[in-house]
């Protein structure tokens, strides 16, 4: 099954802690920005309040210089600062009347309008005429009672002010808020990636280990999270190693006692056809039993080579390259010397002299005699076997017949599979070399129909160089 990456631990992480950062800071963000509000409400509302106290003396001095003038015929407020700069020496009033989004009305106790500021409406604002905040639509309003109520100074700011200031705080809050969430992600990924480095170590571990390589893993650099999980799967290799042993103990004590009585039986079961007449009618099953006691020896054979492969002392690269041409052309003349169909063997003996690996001899004639053989079993009886050496580390054995299923050619390398072409081979040979192979970390591969054929079978044993 392929790996999903959206399973892993570390994007798992990496979605959440970005989701609880992110989630976290637009909580903060969102009270600091209503907090904000508020101050900046009330910081807002001490400027009106402060505007119009500050002024009401020298707005009543102007008043008392223009007694009896029309509020359309009062000057606007920077002709009125000029007069109370140069009447009072202070040039503090205009910068702050003048400003355009501050406004007043200065009014009698009876609501007539006696004195604006230039940016101001013509007509009086609806706030009543009592000291307080009052909001119209588009103004916030501060009405300041003076003179026991016979004066009214009402300092207007426009509400649309106080959302742009309010606005562009909160995005000056936000923005860099917004530039360090991508930040903050790569930076999770960076963590989370070195922090899960031990996790992926014991995985790649754990990965490599097989039937061929149960050892414990290591606990050294295992983090105290998983340190647990390390010594329940060395636990479990370690009874997976024993159960193992025990298999191959007893497939091999039990394949090496056998040979011995078979051996006997077979030669006397010799001995008594030579004796028996060619037409006696106890030749027959004399005959079978023969044939049995010959395919017994045989699978008694592969059994021992089974648990020599599968063994963790077994087979294993020898460390430097070895000659194999001359083990090759010693298998071949012994399958032929045996009598195995040895005129149906076609040798190409062009590279031999260049073939070497990294593996042990005994271990790569097992392997070329169970190729050999399987071929010249399943193989189709008109056409020979075929023996090929590629780029001095390659072995090719192939043979002609009926081609083998896709999915039956993935099983072949189990034991006891045997082909539906027939069934006179153990179904042992193919898995000894995929043992070996594993082991020597050679490589074999089956292709059916052969390459470049419509039907046949072809086992290519890539073996490993130092």
């Amino acid at each position: 099954m392929g790996k999903n990456p959206n399973r892993s631990l570390q994007a798992i992480l990496t979605r959440r802690l970005t989701l609880t950062v992110g989630v976290f800071w637009l909580a903060g963000s969102v009270l600091a920005a209503m907090t904000m509000y508020h101050e900046m409400q009330e910081a807002f509302d001490n400027s009106l309040v402060t505007t119009a106290y500050r002024y009401a003396p020298l707005i009543d001095e102007y008043l008392k210089d223009h007694k009896g003038g029309s509020p359309k015929e009062v000057l606007p407020s920077p002709a009125m600062g000029e007069i109370l700069t140069d009447d009072h020496g202070d040039g503090d009033g205009d910068e702050e009347l003048g400003e355009d989004y501050l406004m007043y009305h200065v009014r009698d106790g009876g609501g007539r309008l006696l004195l604006r500021s230039f940016n101001a409406e013509e007509e009086p604002f609806e706030a009543p005429l009592v000291e307080g905040f009052y909001n119209e639509e588009d103004f916030r309003i501060y009405s300041a009672v003076l003179l026991g109520g016979q004066r009214v100074i009402q300092v207007a700011e426009p509400l649309e002010h106080r959302r742009e200031a309010l606005m562009e705080s909160v995005l000056a809050q936000f923005l860099p808020i917004a530039l360090l969430i991508p930040v903050v992600i790569i930076q999770l990924i960076v963590v989370l990636r070195g922090g899960l480095k031990p996790i992926k170590r014991v995985r790649d571990e754990i990965e490599e280990r097989g039937e061929g390589n149960l050892q414990p893993l290591e606990q050294d650099e295992a983090p105290e999270e998983i340190s647990t999980i390390v010594t329940a799967v060395n636990r479990l290799m370690g009874k997976l190693e024993a159960a193992l042993s025990v298999e191959r103990s007893f497939t091999a004590n039990s394949a090496h006692e056998l040979r011995t009585p078979i051996a006997v039986a077979l030669a006397q079961t010799q001995r008594l056809l030579a004796e028996l007449p060619a037409g006696h009618a106890a030749r027959k099953r004399a005959v079978q039993t023969e044939e049995a006691l010959k395919r017994l020896s045989r699978l008694s054979e592969k059994l021992l080579q089974l648990a020599r492969a599968e063994s963790s002392g077994g087979f294993s690269p020898t460390g430097q390259n070895q000659d194999l041409g001359p083990t090759l052309n010693l298998v071949i003349e012994d399958i032929r010397r045996a009598g195995m169909e040895g005129a149906h063997i076609r040798f190409d003996t062009e590279n031999l002299a260049t073939l070497s690996a990294n593996i042990d001899l005994d271990a790569f004639a097992i392997c070329m005699r169970n190729l050999i053989e399987n071929a010249l079993k399943y193989g189709g009886d008109e056409e020979p076997v075929d023996i090929r050496v590629i780029e001095d580390h390659i072995v090719q054995v192939s043979n002609g017949g009926a081609p083998v299923s896709p999915a039956e050619l993935s099983q072949l390398t189990t034991r006891f599979k045997r082909s539906s072409n027939k069934a006179d081979g153990s179904g042992l040979g193919l898995a000894i070399v995929e043992a070996i192979a594993r082991n020597t970390k050679a490589e074999l591969k089956l292709y059916s129909p052969r390459p470049d054929h419509a039907d046949g079978f072809m086992a290519e044993l890539r073996l490993h160089q130092s």
